[in-house]
């Protein structure tokens, strides 16, 4: 018989004999290889290379007496490889020794068969052995995946085991990086060790009743660090039931949630006024936005400021905190109220359950109550008028509420209802008037920079000023640039920039530092206005001074000429930075191509940046990134010494904001944080 019988099946389990007198085993292998596929080697070292070989056997019946290499060897070898010493063994001998036995069963065989042999006893070990193999390996496959299980727990979750008793007995990696303890300070001790005190007791009654009974708890609650701080986790409590069907260990699975939770929180905060309670501006835009068809009421209170001014800020605030509360009740439930800010209220109805009649006459009823019931004050009772907008299901639904109120105060009306001819009117007659007044004040020398510092943050001095374009009214009213939309679709944008350049170098010989001028991308691509730039700012005493700050980057779409632009004026001195960074579109690989020296970054990033770790983060990315361009960083809207410190604690180079110092006519000699 040759070394590897015909019968071998990979549909079924493979059997290897092996002895050196095949013909002493013709029998077995014929009462086998019915059930089995059957390879024969006829020594030690032929059954060593099937075994280590591609396919190896499920089970091998080992003669034990072979010249060369006898079984004990073959058997000692095949549990010596990791990856055969599972495979069951059968030893087979003419021996009947208790102390060849012994030797066997110590190498790992699973069995000791002596001849002359039965045939069925065989074909039954054969069987229980394969059996016992194959129920090994699934165990050890569900072991190996139990093990990943762990494994993938241990990586997403923070894991403790506690006894019956609630003392703990493991905690994961996750749970000591978490709560700031060391293992041995924490084993054998019980999870108060980590409770908030705020935490209420009710809970951990609620979740010890729902485990003790062999259920899974599942909570939110804030836990404590070692370092005090609170950190909130979203817990899954496991009760591991033992065999007299009571809990015998409890597992805890939880993830830290505090950032959600802050966010949840700030969010809450963003959305809500501070002194009425109420939903504010943020949360109306966003109802607005989710209605199909809305209907807007906007009230406002006339007069507000005669009020502040007679009664006092105190009384003013119980005024609107006394209107809110009233607008609240009488919104009955299906109209929501807000606060949009100031002397400003509005009620929101979604749905199709009121017409635009049924609204306008509740807000009528409202308006009639408000004016008929006074707000005691101490010992004042102040009678107030409103005057309300009103709109329906449009896309612009809150623009058009406002307009309507405008008009409404204008034309001194209880309220009006949004019509498309009212925007029309309002749009023509509102561009024609910033028109002429634009116009009048560029002839008469009324646009003006105002100059707001910019402080080195390693120093605390001034360093640069930006130059602001403010409007001075007739009535000497200073008006910020809300008007150069106008400007620009009446085209005298050109004439205000030109305006801004030469009163800022008029100024340089009285100041000293740098100074910065706001261009757009349509003064760059603008041929006339580029010659002007190139013209005024190319004396030796002025570009080096300047730094001119181009906004509406989004807008840039042919960086090639923006790039020669910025070439061009810095062959004369000028340096340049990109304004509001951060706050949409912001392409590093084109940035790269401009050669900016600042990045200004973007003032809705460091007004949120003490409580939000989403603005940190970013804010820590554009420094880092920066640095590594070669460029600098400055940090606009800093209005609070906070801000400030956290600005510098994130290594941004420059500072900017109400807290350094505000837009005035004249720019200041020096800057102290005390002066701030």
């Amino acid at each position: 018989m040759s070394k590897n019988a015909n019968f071998v099946s990979k549909s079924r389990p493979t059997i290897l004999v092996v002895d050196d007198l095949p013909e002493n085993i013709h029998g077995l292998l014929e009462a086998l290889k019915g059930d089995y596929g059957i390879l024969v080697a006829t020594d030690g070292q032929k059954a060593l290379d099937l075994v280590f070989g591609p396919t190896p056997p499920d089970l091998l019946l080992l003669d034990v007496m072979m010249p060369g290499m006898d079984g004990y060897e073959v058997c000692q070898r095949i549990k010596e490889n990791p990856a055969t010493e599972a495979i069951p063994i059968l030893f087979v001998s003419v021996v009947d020794a208790a102390i060849e036995k012994i030797r066997g069963f110590s190498l790992g065989a699973g069995d000791y068969i002596t001849k002359p042999f039965d045939i069925d006893e065989v074909r039954a070990r054969v069987k229980t052995h394969l059996e016992l193999s194959r129920l090994r390996r699934a165990l050890e496959g569900r072991l190996h995946r139990l093990n990943e299980y762990t494994r993938a727990t241990d990586a997403a979750n923070i894991v403790s085991r506690t006894d019956a008793a609630g003392v703990i007995t493991f905690v994961n990696d996750a749970f000591v990086d978490t709560y700031g303890y060391s293992r041995d300070e924490v084993i054998g001790k019980t999870h108060k060790l980590i409770a908030d005190p705020d935490t209420p007791c009710s809970l951990f009654r609620e979740m010890w009743q729902t485990i003790a009974g062999g259920d899974v708890w599942r909570g939110i609650y804030c836990n404590r660090r070692k370092n005090g701080d609170t950190v909130y986790i979203n817990n899954t409590i496991v009760p591991v039931v033992g065999a007299d069907g009571r809990p015998s260990e409890y597992m805890s699975c939880s993830v830290d949630v505090t950032c959600l939770i802050h966010q949840e929180e700030l969010i809450r905060e963003q959305a809500t006024d501070k002194l009425t309670g109420l939903p504010n501006r943020v949360k109306l835009m966003q109802d607005l936005e989710a209605a199909s068809r809305p209907l807007l009421g906007m009230i406002n209170i006339d007069q507000f400021k005669a009020i502040n001014d007679f009664y006092g800020l105190a009384n003013g605030d119980k005024v609107l905190l006394e209107i809110g509360r009233r607008l609240d009740r009488m919104g009955g439930g299906w109209v929501e109220a807000y606060r949009i800010g100031g002397d400003l209220f509005a009620m929101l109805a979604v749905g199709d359950d009121c017409t635009l009649e049924q609204f306008a006459s509740l807000i009528a009823r409202i308006m009639r109550h408000l004016e008929e019931e006074p707000v005691d004050c101490d010992e004042d009772r102040i009678f107030i008028q409103v005057t309300a907008g009103i709109c329906q299901g449009t896309d612009n639904c809150y623009t058009h509420a406002a307009l309507a109120l405008a008009r409404a105060r204008a034309e001194q009306r209880d309220y009006l209802i949004y019509d498309e001819e009212m925007e029309v009117k309002s749009h023509y007659r509102d561009n024609i008037r910033w028109s002429q007044k634009i116009r009048s004040a560029l002839a008469s020398g009324r646009i003006v920079p105002y100059y707001q510092p910019i402080v080195d943050n390693a120093t605390g001095r001034i360093v640069e000023y930006e130059a602001l374009m403010r409007m001075i009214d007739e009535d000497g009213t200073v008006i910020p640039p809300t008007f150069l939309g106008v400007a620009k679709r009446s085209r005298q944008y050109t004439a205000l920039t030109k305006t801004m350049v030469n009163k800022v170098i008029e100024a340089l010989p009285h100041c000293s530092g740098l100074m910065a001028l706001n261009l757009t991308v349509e003064d760059i691509i603008d041929a006339d206005t580029a010659a002007f730039l190139y013209d005024r700012l190319s004396p030796p005493e002025v570009g080096p001074r300047i730094v001119l700050e181009i906004t509406e980057t989004e807008g840039i779409e042919n960086y090639g000429e923006i790039a020669e632009f910025i070439e061009k004026l810095k062959a004369r001195g000028c340096r340049f930075a990109i304004d509001d960074f951060g706050s949409g579109y912001s392409n590093f690989a084109h940035l790269l191509r401009l050669k900016i020296d600042y990045l200004k970054i973007d003032g809705s990033i460091i007004m949120n940046i003490i409580d939000s770790r989403d603005s940190q983060a970013i804010a820590h990315v554009i420094v880092d990134a920066a640095r590594r361009l070669g460029m600098k960083t400055i940090a606009e809207f800093v209005g609070s010494p906070r801000i400030q410190a956290k600005v510098k604690e994130l290594g941004i180079d420059y500072s900017q904001g109400y807290y350094i110092g505000q837009p005035s006519p004249v720019a200041a000699a020096s800057y102290t944080e005390s002066d701030a």
